[in-house]
């Protein structure tokens, strides 16, 4: 019973000295708040703080006992959620009105602060660009996506994930029915190497204007892909021990009217796959092309991870800027969770995190849960 009365008490200053999440969110958001239009915040008949409205918005998706917007404002009504949390009780209202009044840039903002730092000497940005998609409730018609499923709506995370920083670089929540190669356009900065799958090379137009922009890439092709040889290749041993069969500088296309690339062929476990590449062989010979494309399922890692780990099934708010700033947020606590513990917070992790909650963990056992591991002796 004692370990139960302790796990009920306040939470202390000193308990959480090294684990200061909360206050780093409200540090950034405070500092990047400054730049931005205030709008309605500072009116002083408004009595939610923004920082209280997203930092509740937090405690929800740790939470497993609230689900809903309802639940969320009903909880804000507990003392120690107001002492901890959000400062005072929160109404339906207010907080249904508030996700209309936070621009989703400001924490984008937020979250670019929070991600780690670049190296000073920073070798070319290698970037892998992909997607995932979240089914949503029938009555989001602003998210249909397609017929002939029934009420099939959705909407669609398109994210740039860093393979030297290994988080992601940046994040845009659309309708699903958004293409991922216009995000792929809009994103794409010149001295960066995006890497995609075959739905990426379907357009040769784009990617002969990405390639004319200063743009590299390395895009999977479809195995009927076509295209005029012009020079092919030596391979070296270590070539053949990354699996490389073929290499080759061609022109894509039947005709050869689309842009002109190096291509390899590798020997996968159940098909061949086709890279297309603007990389040089001097820069990138084929063994590490072949080696880098394997790293594009980091990505697919970070989306099951995240979807597992941070539960962003349920939604809490339903338009588009709500939906858009519960994905941020999660994003948010899982970056915050990283910065202490120093790698992607666990499912065990986040349960520590939810007993506390929940009254069934003290302070003492949730340091201990989520503090980063001792270094290990050589």
């Amino acid at each position: 019973m004692g370990s139960v009365r302790e796990a009920q008490e306040p939470i202390r200053e000193a308990d959480l000295q090294r684990w200061r999440l909360m206050g780093r969110f409200q540090e950034v958001l405070s500092e990047k708040a400054l730049a931005w239009d205030k709008g309605t915040w500072g009116d002083p008949r408004r009595r939610l703080e923004l920082g209280n409205y997203l930092g509740l918005y937090l405690f929800g998706l740790f939470n497993p006992v609230v689900t809903t917007m309802r639940g969320l404002c009903a909880a804000s009504r507990l003392g120690r959620v107001q002492a901890e949390i959000c400062g005072r009780a929160v109404s339906l209202g207010s907080f249904s009105e508030a996700q209309a009044v936070v621009a989703p840039e400001l924490l984008e903002a937020v979250f670019a602060e929070l991600r780690p730092s670049a190296p000073a000497a920073r070798e070319q940005p290698t970037l892998v660009i992909d997607s995932t998609v979240w089914r949503v409730l029938p009555r989001m018609t602003w998210a249909f996506w397609r017929a002939g499923r029934g009420e099939d709506n959705a909407i669609r995370m398109h994210v740039q994930f860093d393979l030297q920083r290994r988080s992601v670089a940046a994040v845009e929540v659309t309708r699903a029915k958004v293409c991922e190669r216009a995000q792929w356009r809009k994103w794409a900065q010149p001295g960066s190497c995006y890497i995609g799958d075959r739905y990426y090379s379907y357009d040769y137009d784009l990617l002969g204007q990405l390639q004319a922009r200063g743009v590299d890439f390395l895009v999977r092709l479809r195995l009927d892909a076509q295209w005029v040889q012009e020079q092919e290749q030596r391979l070296t041993a270590s070539d053949r021990a990354a699996g490389v069969t073929w290499a080759g500088l061609v022109q894509l296309g039947v005709q050869g009217d689309g842009p002109r690339v190096r291509v390899i062929q590798i020997m996968g476990e159940d098909e061949s796959i086709l890279l297309a590449t603007t990389l040089a062989a001097e820069v990138a010979p084929p063994e590490v092309l072949a080696q880098t494309y394997k790293h594009r399922w980091q990505v697919e890692l970070f989306f099951r991870w995240f979807k597992c780990i941070l539960g962003c099934r349920h939604w809490l708010a339903e338009s588009p800027r709500g939906v858009a700033l519960q994905v941020y947020l999660a994003l948010i606590a899982a970056q915050l969770l990283l910065l202490y513990t120093g790698q992607r917070p666990t499912k065990r992790q986040m349960e520590a995190i939810q007993f506390y909650q929940l009254g069934w963990a003290s302070a003492e056992e949730l340091v201990a849960r989520v503090s980063p591991p001792a270094p290990k002796k050589s």
